[in-house]
């Protein structure tokens, strides 16, 4: 995508609950809320609807046209859709705050994307977040429609007065399903740091259903999917020395001499994350996978188990987005 850093989150639909944590009181004190208010920050008048209210042009892949939406119903829509409505309050309100600062930043920033017809943001977790409308809602929740819709709703009214900024300018607010146990620093992913997307702790991510996958590939299978050559080679001699960060990323792997990432990898074989160990076994390739998602910016499993905690909304996006500040956007 064009001058975008990153491609938001991969949607998570597993019901998660988490066990115990430790240590929150210590981390409340280092990530004290904090809320500014800077005069210039809010939508133009261009980007409010006939009544007033903000606005935002959203690209529907399945329509193939922009809509125009109040912020609201987008942002309703866009936590619904990226978040099971089973979780915690306060994890509710973290993601509308990311959903909504995304938005906000894209609407400053993505006005030139031809791609997405007078939009600047597609409804598409693959490359910027989801979103779902009313109808898709009720289809989705069944019985449960009016009770979820009102614990989002609530979660969003308070989150949508402000956005998530640093130096004063809303940030690219990414967030993922579930991190390898510690998030991964947004250059290793992107090729592009900030100071608001570095590495730090989700230890509650482990815990979760979704934490460990894996694929399993016969050696014809793997070369083809690599473009390898191995010759008379045998596979218990393709692979060679690897690099991984801190959080578990891959960043370089050998194999039959060429060189591999875990992001490679992951587009090669349809992997949950880049955060892949690879062996084989004497028959097949095997991959052991941590997380899912890129893992940059706030883990929304770990959003929520820190909500079970007792952390606030406001302290689990300082936890995920350091540096930055909850400011009042009018």
């Amino acid at each position: 995508m064009k001058n975008l850093l990153f491609l938001p989150a991969v949607a998570l639909s597993l019901v998660l609950v988490p066990a115990g944590v430790t240590g929150i009181g210590s981390r409340r004190a280092a990530e004290a809320e904090t809320t500014a208010a800077i005069g210039d920050v809010g939508p133009a008048a261009a980007d409010r609807t006939a009544d007033g209210e903000e606005a935002i042009a959203v690209f529907m892949p399945q329509t193939d046209r922009a809509e125009t939406l109040s912020m609201r119903d987008y942002v309703i829509g866009c936590v619904a859709a990226e978040m099971p409505a089973a979780y915690e309050p306060e994890a509710l309100k973290a993601q509308a705050a990311a959903s909504a600062t995304l938005a906000r930043y894209m609407r400053a920033h993505n006005t030139d994307n031809a791609a997405l017809k007078g939009g600047v943001i597609a409804a598409d977790p693959g490359s910027y977040q989801g979103y779902l409308d009313n109808g898709a809602l009720r289809e989705r929740w069944g019985d449960s429609f009016d009770a979820y819709y009102k614990k989002i709703a609530d979660a969003v009214d308070e989150a949508l007065p402000y956005v998530i900024t640093c130096a004063g300018e809303p940030i690219e607010a990414a967030f993922h399903a579930v991190s390898s146990g510690r998030t991964e620093n947004a250059e290793v992913i992107w090729g592009k740091a900030e100071p608001y997307l570095v590495s730090v702790e989700s230890e509650g991510d482990r815990l979760s259903p979704g934490y460990a996958s894996g694929e399993t590939v016969a050696p014809e299978a793997f070369c083809e999917k690599l473009g390898l050559s191995p010759g008379d080679t045998p596979p218990e001699d393709w692979l060679g020395d690897a690099e991984y960060t801190p959080a578990g990323t891959l960043t370089e792997i050998s194999v039959c001499g060429k060189t591999f990432t875990g992001l490679g990898l992951r587009r090669a074989f349809s992997l949950r994350s880049p955060a892949v160990r690879l062996r084989f076994d004497g028959e097949d390739f095997v991959f052991s996978v941590t997380g899912y998602g890129h893992g940059v910016g706030m883990s929304q499993y770990g959003a929520d188990y820190y909500a079970r905690q007792g952390m606030t909304w406001r302290e689990i996006l300082a936890h995920y987005y350091p540096g930055t500040e909850l400011t009042l956007y009018a």
